[in-house]
């Protein structure tokens, strides 16, 4: 192994053991476990890292059954393991590298790796690009479908597909009265629209967004439903601003921000990004600052790493910081698209890391699984049992 290849290797496993991996290094790094040539050369150094560990030394209970999977697998290893001398975590963490596909699913905070079997076939596949846009005449466009070009006319404006997003190409000087476009992602969708303004929008899953076609007055405003990022264009004279509920509001001052509305939630969660935020009229945020709005409107901001979190689902990720089980499967349901059934109370468990968001839903229920989360599909449906 050459000197800088070498380097790059070990900086990737440190980053991954000090959980600092950014999406590209996910990437880069579970491409190397996919690869059985490279495998064995992670393996090493996930060895030479950690370092061996004495016969005798007690071993983290939760790696019990993670330990008993992997060694119970009958997965092709070409090299032996040295299962004798490396035992704790060393020998976990090589194991579960030669065994080949894992994801990082961890448990109260700690960077377990969890192996998942390489399913026979897709069950049932991840979500992806799709919307419904609706036009003002009441009319429905399926996006998932269409190919790049102008999608609709109306006015003022014309209404561009071009390669997975909407884009408005507006003319304020011919438009006619205020007429307003709604688009909504169903479960298991995703997709981009940028407003006649240049302001870029991403939604999640089971989410809507409405907005005119043209923003003719001195103030723009939208309107959402579930969770939606948006990088707003700055302009002083046309103060931006996002309706949500009854009555919600955020006030835009130029700004990256994300927004959680989903009514399935115990409570709505704006996280500022970057610039500012004034959320119901009541509380400017600053960058890292998680406003939380409860049922009855009270509020409380907190700032830290939910607040960056925020926008992985954006980047293809799930992040699950002190994830409770509840607040999992509600996110399994809206990616998945898949009705979730959970029949008795759950523990009290809560999970943290990161996963693909391209993961198939059975290697995420097996890796559930294993760290005794009792689920299983039937008949098209995720059971959940205590």
């Amino acid at each position: 192994m050459n000197s800088m290849k070498n380097t790059r290797l070990h900086n990737l496993v440190q980053d991954f053991l000090d959980n600092k991996l950014d999406a590209a290094g996910q990437r880069e790094f579970y491409t190397l476990l996919g690869d059985a040539g490279q495998r064995e050369a992670l393996a090493e150094v996930f060895l030479e890292r950690m370092g061996p560990v004495e016969a005798g030394t007690e071993t983290d209970p939760a790696l019990q059954g993670i330990l008993g999977s992997v060694l119970a697998a009958d997965s092709p290893m070409k090299t032996p393991v040295r299962r004798m001398r490396y035992l704790g975590w060393a020998a976990a963490i090589g194991l579960l590298v030669l065994a080949g596909s894992v994801y990082r699913l961890t448990e109260q905070h700690r960077n377990v790796s969890v192996p998942v079997a390489q399913a026979p076939a897709k069950v049932h596949p991840p979500g992806r690009q799709g919307a419904v846009l609706t036009l003002a005449d009441g009319s429905t466009i399926l996006l998932d479908s269409l190919q790049n070009g102008i999608v609709a006319s109306q006015s003022g404006a014309e209404v561009v597909l071009d390669n997975g997003q909407l884009t408005y190409d507006a003319d304020e000087t011919n438009a006619a009265s205020p007429a307003f476009n709604t688009i909504a992602t169903p479960k298991g969708r995703q997709f981009r629209v940028v407003l006649p303004d240049g302001t870029k929008v991403w939604l999640n899953a089971a989410s809507s967004l409405q907005y005119p076609v043209v923003f003719t007055e001195n103030a723009r405003e939208v309107k959402i439903t579930g969770e939606a990022y948006f990088e707003v264009t700055a302009d002083p004279l046309k103060p931006f601003s996002v309706r949500f509920g009854e009555k919600g509001l955020v006030e835009v001052l130029g700004t990256e921000f994300n927004i959680n509305t989903y009514t399935d939630e115990p409570a709505v969660k704006a996280s500022l990004l970057r610039g500012s935020i004034r959320v119901n009229k009541q509380q400017v945020l600053r960058p890292g600052e998680q406003a939380i709005i409860d049922a009855d409107g009270g509020m409380t901001v907190t700032s830290g790493s939910e607040t960056a979190n925020a926008i992985d689902w954006k980047n293809g990720l799930f992040t699950m910081s002190s994830t409770e089980l509840p607040a999992l499967f509600r996110q399994i349901s809206r990616w998945y698209d898949i009705e979730v059934e959970i029949h008795g109370e759950l523990p009290r468990r809560s999970f943290g890391g990161t996963l693909d968001r391209s993961v198939n839903l059975t290697d995420l229920i097996e890796a559930l699984n294993i760290y005794g989360v009792n689920c299983s599909l039937e008949k098209n449906k995720l059971i959940v049992r205590p």
